[in-house]
C-alpha cells in the first residue's frame, strides 16, 4: 500500500491537530493509502504554551490519536523549530488570513484559497474498559459539559465571544435548572479529564473551538454557538449550530426554552452523523465499499 505525506502547520490547539488527524484518517480511506502526516511546529517538543498547563500539545497528540479508528493508518511525525523562512511560520506580526496550513503530497489538497478542502469527518473506534462510545453508550443522562473562551492563554476572535461570560452564566443555570449536571472544561484540561467528561456525557455545549473535535468523533451530540461559516466545516455534520442572538427561533436561547426538544434534536443529529460513517467500519477503504458493491 502507497504512503502519502500531509503536511500541516501545528499550533497549540486541539481542534486544530485533530482536524489535521481527521484529514488525514479520511484521506487514508478514500484513497486506500496510508499517511504519513508531518506536522511542523514553530517550537520543541517539550514545549508548554501557559505555564498552568500539565501536558504539551504533542503529548495530548499523542494520547488522543489512539483513540481513531484505523490508527494504525496515519503515522505521525514532527518538525520542531519550524521558525523564520520555513514553509509555515507565521509570526503574531504576520498572521496572514491566507497564510499556509497543509499540503498534500499527492495533490488533492494544496491549502491555497479557492481550492477544495479536505473531508474532516471521522470516528473514534469502539471504546471499551468503563468507557463506552456511541456503539455501547455509557452516558451519564444528566451530565452536560461545557467550555467557553474564558481562560483561554490568548484572547480568542471576536466571534468566539459574541456571548459574554454573564450569557455563559445564564445558559449554565437554565441547564441546572432542567435537572442537568454541568461540568465546565477549558483548554488547560488535561486530555485525558476531557475525554472521560465529553465521551460520558449527554451533550456538549460551547464555542466553536477547543474540545469539539472529540465531541464530533465520538457521536455524542452537540450544541455549538456561531454565526461564523467555519463553524458548519468543523461541526454540522455531527451537531446542531445556533446563534448568540436573542429573540430568533435558531438562537441558543429559544432551544434553551424548549430543553426537551433541544436535547432530542441534538441527540439525533449525533445518531445519524454515527450511522452515515458505518461503511467506514465495514470496510477497510472507499475502494473495497465500491468493489464489495460491485460484485
Amino acid at each position: 500500500m502507497k504512503e502519502v505525506k500531509i503536511e500541516w502547520r501545528g499550533t497549540w490547539g486541539v481542534g486544530d491537530f485533530m482536524m489535521a488527524l481527521n484529514c488525514a484518517h479520511r484521506h487514508s480511506w478514500n484513497t486506500d493509502s496510508l499517511v504519513n502526516l508531518e506536522m511542523h511546529w514553530a517550537h520543541s517538543e517539550d514545549y508548554y504554551h501557559h505555564f498552568e498547563e500539565e501536558e504539551t500539545i504533542i503529548e495530548r497528540m499523542e494520547y488522543v490519536h489512539r483513540f481513531y479508528h484505523q490508527k494504525n493508518r496515519v503515522r505521525v511525525t514532527h518538525k520542531f523549530n519550524q521558525r523564520e523562512g520555513s514553509k509555515y511560520f507565521y509570526s503574531n506580526t504576520s498572521m496572514s488570513k491566507n497564510k499556509n496550513r497543509y499540503h498534500f503530497e499527492d495533490g488533492f489538497f494544496t491549502g491555497k484559497e479557492g481550492d477544495p478542502i479536505p473531508d474532516n469527518d471521522w470516528l473514534f473506534r469502539p471504546l471499551g474498559n468503563g468507557i463506552q462510545s456511541f456503539f455501547r453508550p455509557n452516558t451519564t443522562n444528566t451530565k452536560v459539559v461545557i467550555w467557553r473562551p474564558l481562560f483561554n492563554s490568548q484572547v480568542p476572535r471576536t466571534w468566539k465571544r459574541l456571548l459574554t461570560n454573564d450569557d455563559w452564566d445564564v445558559i449554565i443555570t437554565k441547564l441546572r435548572q432542567a435537572g442537568l449536571h454541568v461540568v465546565e472544561l477549558t483548554y488547560r484540561t488535561p486530555i485525558r479529564e476531557a475525554m472521560f467528561h465529553i465521551l460520558t456525557c449527554r451533550l456538549t455545549v460551547s464555542y466553536c473551538g477547543m474540545w469539539h473535535y472529540i465531541t464530533k468523533n465520538a457521536g455524542i451530540p452537540s450544541a455549538t454557538i456561531s454565526t461564523e461559516g467555519i463553524t458548519k466545516y468543523h461541526s454540522s455534520a455531527n451537531g446542531l449550530i445556533f446563534s448568540h442572538e436573542k429573540g430568533k427561533k435558531e438562537s441558543i436561547w429559544f432551544q434553551l426554552d424548549d430543553m426537551h426538544n433541544f436535547l432530542g434534536k441534538t441527540k439525533v443529529k449525533s445518531i445519524n452523523y454515527v450511522e452515515s460513517h458505518k461503511n467506514c467500519f465495514k470496510y477497510s477503504s472507499l475502494q473495497e465499499m465500491a468493489a464489495r458493491w460491485r460484485s
